[in-house]
Formats: structure tokens, C-alpha cells, sequence
């Protein structure tokens, strides 16, 4: 299944997220790029929304900086958080 990539603005995050029609509940995804920190996506229906600032991507130096962007975020299971870190040993 091929995902739709899409972006957000971090000032939206959590009005996109109490849009989402029930019952959709997002998985968020971190991805680890090494010496760039980590980005956040939202997953949801085959769809990934990539949370970006000023029209990049929105860096985190630590996973527990991601949970507290996410901290209070509607429809958003951050039990099911996926860190994605295949790219983290490429240069």
C-alpha cells in the first residue's frame, strides 16, 4: 500500500488532530537521522503527515521531546509510537 505524504505546519498539529474523524486515532512515527535529530509524522489510513516549521521539517533532539509536542494531542495513540531509525547510519 503505497502512503500519501502530506505536510503540517507544528501551529496546526493540534486542530488537524481534533479534526480527524472518529474513529480514526493516528500512530505517530520518529524518524532518526543521524547528526539531523529526529522528525515526527502522523500516520493514519494510509496516509503520513509530517510536522514541519516554517516549511521544513520540525527537528527533536530527543524522543521525549516528541511526547511532549504530542502531550494533550487529540486522536493521537502515542503508545504506538514507531521510531523509525533505517536511515539513521546513512551519511
Amino acid at each position: 500500500m503505497d502512503t500519501a505524504i502530506m505536510s503540517l505546519d507544528r501551529q496546526e498539529l493540534y486542530s488537524f488532530c481534533d479534526l480527524l474523524p472518529e474513529p480514526i486515532i493516528a500512530r505517530p512515527v520518529v524518524t532518526a537521522s543521524r547528526g539531523r535529530g529526529l522528525t515526527l509524522a502522523l500516520e493514519y489510513q494510509g496516509q503520513r503527515v509530517t510536522l514541519t516549521e516554517g516549511g521544513k521539517p520540525c527537528k527533536f533532539g530527543s524522543v521525549d521531546a516528541v511526547l511532549f509536542e504530542l502531550d494533550g494531542a487529540p486522536n493521537v495513540d502515542t503508545a504506538r509510537l514507531v521510531i523509525e531509525a533505517a536511515n539513521y547510519w546513512q551519511h
